[in-house]
């Protein structure tokens, strides 16, 4: 993001807006899961507002492209992080993510309870070691605040520094991401839309609250050309405040975070193929589960699909192709949510009907301009 943007106050911003989009997008889904309170999830909300074909598209493109993409683009994270206790080249960062992949769909395939259990574990680990990381670099007080007031952005035009800070929201949305993959879950979650959509906003609040500590910390600690230069930012900043031991320590507890998130990615995307399959939208062997309930056939589909992902690709272009493709249709789903919401007399227990209205037209724009600068 900082070599998208070279400016640390534009990048706190980039995170701030993110985060109210995703915030916003994590509204609009929990009004839609009032107003359609028998759908499950994102494609069933599609089926009810488009024609067949729409959700069908949506559904090849989520299985496809959205959901393994953006577990491919985390498994990346892993490995690189991976390489700073083994020194490895591109081929074997490449080997580090597929074995990831490995490990957590055959404990996944295995027992779902113990796969919800590591779920919580590291998830709890993640937190913890965000937290830490602050204030490990921050309580030392050996930053310095005017690396806030360094810029490499001083003779752009306005128009090259809209599109590059739109460009770099990439990153800080495929950070958030999680607040529309969590709905294909809901139909295993106790109280289902209403939870589901009560989740996602606290979830992305907590979210948005650890990655501006994090952002302003690293920013308090490292130059934007220190960062542009790193690879491994998180290590880079300790190393600099406190020393190798520290920086080994978060490295440690990034894999376990990055572990946490493929294995989210990897329970939610084998739901959602299955449930297609069970629809007849993929081929049935998808859909068939085990004495457990588990779709074993889904995620060994998913494991053979990504592995030939991280093979022939790299981490931007998965992270690039992947939130692209879910804005598009983010786009067009709250589009439709909004017409049907303005044209029917609809009541959203729990919902205000301007406040709702609002968060939908913000979402949009936000989507159009976010787009756009693809293809300027």
């Amino acid at each position: 993001m900082i070599k998208i943007l070279p400016s640390p106050q534009l990048i706190f911003l980039v995170w701030v807006i993110s985060s109210i989009v995703s915030i916003t997008g994590g509204l609009v889904i929990a009004g839609m899961g009032a107003a359609f309170p028998d759908s499950r999830d994102l494609l069933d909300y599609y089926r009810v507002l488009f024609p067949k074909w729409v959700s069908w598209l949506f559904n090849f493109f989520c299985n496809w492209i959205i959901n393994p993409c953006g577990t491919v683009a985390i498994a990346f994270v892993f490995a690189e992080y991976f390489g700073y206790f083994l020194p490895m080249g591109p081929l074997q960062i490449k080997l580090v993510a597929i074995g990831l992949l490995a490990a957590l769909v055959s404990m996944d395939a295995i027992n779902t309870r113990t796969a919800d259990r590591f779920q919580i574990l590291f998830t709890v680990i993640k937190v913890a070691a965000i937290i830490l990381l602050i204030g490990m670099l921050l309580i030392p007080g050996k930053g310095n605040m005017n690396n806030f007031s360094l810029s490499g952005i001083g003779d752009w035009s306005t128009l090259k520094i809209i599109g590059a800070f739109v460009a770099a929201c990439t990153g800080a949305l495929n950070a958030f991401d999680g607040w529309y993959m969590v709905s294909h879950v809901t139909p295993e979650v106790k109280g289902g839309a209403k939870t589901v959509g009560r989740s996602i906003v606290l979830g992305i609040i907590i979210c948005m609250g650890l990655y501006l500590l994090t952002t302003f910390a690293y920013q308090y600690v490292l130059t934007p050309a220190e960062m542009g230069a790193s690879n491994l930012v998180a290590i880079t900043a300790l190393e600099k405040v406190i020393g190798g031991w520290a920086a080994g320590l978060i490295a440690l507890l990034v894999l376990v975070s990055t572990a946490s998130g493929v294995n989210a990615n990897l329970l939610a995307s084998s739901r959602l193929m299955a449930s297609s399959a069970a629809q007849k939208m993929l081929p049935a062997f998808l859909s068939k589960k085990n004495s457990k309930n588990i779709p074993v056939n889904a995620f060994i589909t998913i494991f053979i699909f990504e592995s030939i992902l991280v093979v022939t690709g790299s981490f931007e272009f998965f992270l690039n192709l992947s939130v692209f493709t879910i804005w598009v249709f983010i786009t067009l789903l709250t589009v439709g949510f909004l017409y049907v919401y303005t044209t029917q007399k609809m009541n959203l227990p729990g919902f205000r009907k301007l406040p709702m209205v609002l968060a939908c037209a913000l979402l949009i724009l936000f989507g159009i301009v976010y787009l756009s600068n693809f293809f300027l």
